[in-house]
């Protein structure tokens, strides 16, 4: 039987690679897109290992001509396409007062305009195959947090963009869920944007006892063989979830709380 096939955006390290990972070890032929050739190279290598196929693309989800490229290369390669998965992404920290716009706007173009780009070239494909898109957002897409405006917005405008699709696919049979993590065990933090537009270089959390990658991608693929809308992850997201939607108040303060007692926070000088 022939294999299905995934894309997946931001597949070189983090979740994507670990996404990677699973579904090539689920029979899936595996289509990868990042900006560092070695990593892209390394994670091909690795899923050829476990007897499958992969192709990679080094591109910049940011710029749709890329994007474009990035399906082109999956039709080209194994005629299909029957999972997408929007995972590229950055964050930035800074205080809003404070931001630089350029940053801002880079940050949106790949968090939320590299899924749009992605969505628009792949839709007559998966209507065709009756297959799944898988948007990896954050808690962030429904509770904010302060020093992260631009990538909260990022990800609330996801969800609203994912909640509107699905009404429109609702009838053309395409899966639409949307995973919505809290911390995990990545570089993701190690890559946070500071105000400057400069990575930081290291985290301002400690990572211990949070979930592994290899977890968090064993229950997104378990997310989209039961065909879920929603995924939210551990007992402390589904908490944080109610909270919001019952006790908005309750949640800022929370929120507010948590940025305030992380190491070198910008709310402590401001």
């Amino acid at each position: 039987m022939e294999n299905k096939v995934v894309v997946i955006t931001g597949g070189s390290s983090g979740a994507g690679e670990a996404l990677a990972y699973k579904f090539s070890k689920e029979g899936f032929d595996v289509v990868i897109g990042g900006t560092n050739l070695e990593r892209l190279k390394k994670v091909q290598l690795n899923i050829k290992s476990i007897g499958t196929r992969c192709e990679y693309i080094v591109h910049d989800v940011s710029v749709e001509k890329d994007v474009k490229k990035m399906i082109e290369l999956t039709i080209k390669s194994f005629g299909k396409l029957d999972v997408l998965i929007c995972n590229a992404g950055i964050s930035y920290r800074s205080v809003f007062e404070h931001a630089n716009m350029e940053v801002f706007e880079k940050l949106f173009k790949i968090n939320f305009f590299g899924s749009i780009y992605s969505v628009k070239h792949s839709i007559p494909y998966l209507i065709k195959s009756e297959g799944s898109i898988i948007a990896i957002s954050s808690l962030n897409g429904f509770i904010a947090t302060p020093t992260r405006s631009a990538y909260v917005s990022s990800k609330h405008a996801l969800q609203g963009f994912f909640d509107s699709i699905r009404l429109e696919l609702k009838n053309k049979n395409v899966n639409i869920m949307v995973a919505s993590p809290g911390y995990f065990e990545s570089n993701f933090r190690k890559n946070t944007l500071k105000s400057d537009g400069n990575k930081e270089g290291s985290t301002a959390r400690d990572q211990k006892g949070m979930i592994t990658s290899e977890h968090l991608a064993d229950k997104i693929y378990e997310g989209y063989k039961n065909k879920k809308r929603d995924l939210i992850f551990t007992f402390r997201g589904k908490l944080a979830h109610l909270i919001k939607n019952w006790f908005p108040k309750l949640s800022d303060r929370l929120s507010y709380k948590e940025i305030l007692n992380e190491r070198e926070s910008l709310l402590k000088d401001y």
